[in-house]
């Protein structure tokens, strides 16, 4: 076999792991969502503190564990575009970056390492901001690119700014739905998104 046919070959049947990657993000977020909804209908409404209850700390882990995975993902879609689309590449680095640092810092402080077991929503919060705004910036790149199917690019666009509606549309009450069955809806939403996106970067 010829040396660009070997490469060709090596590059087609390399593994995708930032798709993998994704899909566990995505899978956390909806465990988290699980996780949450289950206390809520255990403790009632009203303010609620990660040591509340063994349900809050598995959904703090499993929140803080997903802007890990897809930031992870997020770096890993970027480097797939091997220096083309620079800027939206670099922006994009630096927003997978914030997440997985705020990610990090998240984990550590449920551990109770640094002190009493927490969980910083303002961290989670734009953590969160890192991985929607990462995925319209990767989403636009690799769409013109060509680096993914032309859906997975569009999906991965839209689920970003998609998350965000949806956050911050989950305070409306429809009827007699308890508040904790739509608090955290969003990311159970957005988790199946990122599902579907790492299945497209399997492609």
């Amino acid at each position: 076999m010829s040396q660009p046919s070997a490469a060709l070959s090596s590059k087609h049947e390399q593994p995708r792991g930032e798709g993998l990657a994704a899909m566990l993000g995505g899978s956390l977020w909806l465990l988290f969502y699980g996780a949450s909804a289950l206390a809520g209908r255990e403790l009632g409404e009203g303010p609620r503190d990660v040591n509340d209850s063994g349900l809050l700390r598995l959904g703090a882990a499993a929140f803080s564990g997903a802007l890990l995975a897809l930031g992870i993902g997020l770096m890993g879609l970027k480097a797939r575009l091997q220096g083309r689309a620079p800027r939206l590449g670099l922006a994009s680095t630096v927003m997978a970056a914030l997440a997985i640092a705020l990610g990090t810092v998240n984990v550590l402080m449920l551990t109770g390492l640094l002190g009493p077991p927490r969980f910083i929503g303002g961290l989670a919060a734009l953590g969160v901001l890192g991985v929607c705004t990462g995925a319209v910036l990767l989403g636009l790149a690799t769409r013109r690119e060509q680096v993914l199917p032309r859906w997975g690019s569009t999906l991965l666009a839209v689920t970003g700014p998609l998350t965000v509606v949806l956050i911050a549309t989950s305070g409306l009450r429809f009827g007699s739905i308890p508040g904790y069955v739509l608090d955290d809806l969003p990311f159970a939403i957005a988790g199946l998104l990122w599902i579907t996106a790492g299945v497209a970067m399997r492609s």
